[in-house]
């Protein structure tokens, strides 16, 4: 047995605390079946809801917490160093720590998903076990993500000299959410790239249509939440790869980005053609520039190891150098650039994509330019704070000025030549004050306690 798996197993599912929370599930689930004492025909309904009350926080929640913690808690506790030394490999060390932290957890999830069979079997239709399958998905997804945000912030940490501390991962997850969904349903972009079909990825009934295929929406996003769950464990094991000192392949997050790609893009080609499913794909594709600009240590000696290698024509030696962030807004530009091609240049939204481009291009220089800064601890809050200001601010200034004209200067809007070229002025402008920052003395950090 992986030995990571089985300390975790033996500290998380102790006998101990497995009879206790047996005792507190009976407990639930029979005070559940009590309030439909007389009524059994409601038994089934009772049950599910107060199972998946019990996989909500479980599965999602306590078992998310349980596998971002397994690191942090190494790292409050000094033993991190000593896992980075010992003979396990990085991919014992993943499933290790994401299915053994999380074991008594998942355990408790797992009878909240067996007391919805019930109600699955009473419906009789495949869209219950679907669902099922969903849940499973989705709790992987979440606690992959945890394990990986964890690692990241370990990283971060070291190359900031500060402590891990597991409210920052946290607190960076839950903004980034937030943030996408502002993003994604604000209607300057839903409906310049058409992005309203994301209600129908959500919706259990019905049915989905992707790249001109009709399938079921609930078996649609089983697999959907399925295929995200693999690349997030994927993830996490390459970042705990690169915790334990070791290469990485450099064709995963080139895959990722192909696959979001196509699966973003599918979904606009029924009803408004290839070139709304490419900017589509743009958007999505684009907005994993900013989670890698973040994601990644802000460190200066391998950036300019980076522009050495290409200055000296070194593509080879400087491809695994490149800032995550680069890749994925050189596959949007090309995917932009397909779009103008497909749609021709009277396509709005393809110069929708083109403007939106160039403010992806000057916030990646905004956060570069923070967070390369005298202290980069804090460059993560200040680079949010500017683009809030660029953005929120600007875009009220702009439009009680100028209405909706005036606002196209701020934000990359439909149907307005002014956004590309106030887009490009700024990525200029920031891109020269970037160039300037980072041709300035390195500033070493000072050491990492607890790293």
């Amino acid at each position: 047995m992986n030995p990571e798996f089985q300390r975790n197993l033996w500290l998380e599912a102790s006998p101990r605390r497995l009879a206790w929370a047996a005792v507190t599930l009976v407990l639930v689930y029979g005070a559940a079946l009590l309030t439909v004492r007389g009524r059994p025909e409601l038994a089934a309904h009772t049950l599910s809801g107060v199972g998946f009350l019990v996989y909500v926080v479980c599965g999602l929640l306590w078992a998310s917490r349980a596998a971002g913690g397994s690191v942090l808690a190494e790292i409050a506790e000094r033993t991190w160093d000593f896992q980075r030394l010992s003979a396990l490999t990085p991919w014992q060390m993943t499933w290790g720590k994401l299915f053994g932290a999380g074991s008594l957890a998942w355990l408790c999830a797992l009878s909240g998903l067996l007391a919805m069979v019930p109600l699955t079997l009473q419906a009789g239709a495949p869209r219950g076990w679907w669902s099922l399958g969903f849940f499973l998905a989705l709790a992987l997804l979440f606690q992959a993500l945890a394990l990986g945000a964890a690692l990241i912030g370990v990283r971060k940490a070291r190359a900031e000299g500060r402590p891990a501390r597991g409210g920052v991962v946290l607190g960076g997850l839950l903004l980034g959410l937030v943030l996408l969904s502002a993003v994604s349903g604000s209607s300057g972009f839903q409906k310049g790239v058409g992005l309203d079909w994301l209600r129908w990825l959500f919706e259990g009934d019905g049915f989905v249509a992707w790249w001109g295929l009709i399938a079921p929406a609930a078996g649609f996003r089983t697999l959907a939440a399925g295929f995200f769950a693999l690349f997030a464990v994927v993830g996490a094991w390459r970042l705990m790869r690169l915790e334990l000192m070791m290469g990485s392949a450099l064709l995963v997050w080139p895959v990722f980005l192909a696959f979001l790609a196509v699966f973003a893009g599918g979904f606009p080609f029924r009803n408004e053609g290839l070139g709304a499913s490419l900017v589509a794909a743009a958007l999505a594709v684009a907005l994993c520039a900013y989670a890698a600009a973040f994601a990644e240590p802000a460190d200066r000696v391998r950036l300019r190891r980076f522009a050495a290698a290409l200055r000296g024509g070194d593509v080879r030696g400087a491809s695994p150098l490149a800032p995550a962030a680069l890749a994925p807004w050189v596959v949007a530009v090309a995917l932009v650039i397909l779009a103008l091609g497909v749609g021709g240049w009277r396509d709005v939204r393809a110069w929708q994509g083109a403007a939106l481009m160039a403010f992806v291009a000057r916030d990646l220089g905004v956060i570069a330019w923070f967070r390369m800064g005298p202290r980069p601890q804090r460059g993560d809050l200040a680079a949010i704070l500017a683009l809030a200001l660029a953005y929120g601010v600007g875009g009220v200034v702009g439009s009680t000025l100028a209405g909706r004209q005036g606002a196209a200067v701020f934000a990359p809007l439909a149907g307005y030549p002014i956004s590309l070229i106030s887009g490009v002025v700024q990525a200029l402008v920031m891109g020269l004050l970037v160039a300037r920052r980072f041709s300035a003395p390195p500033v070493a950090p000072a050491s990492a306690p607890g790293s």
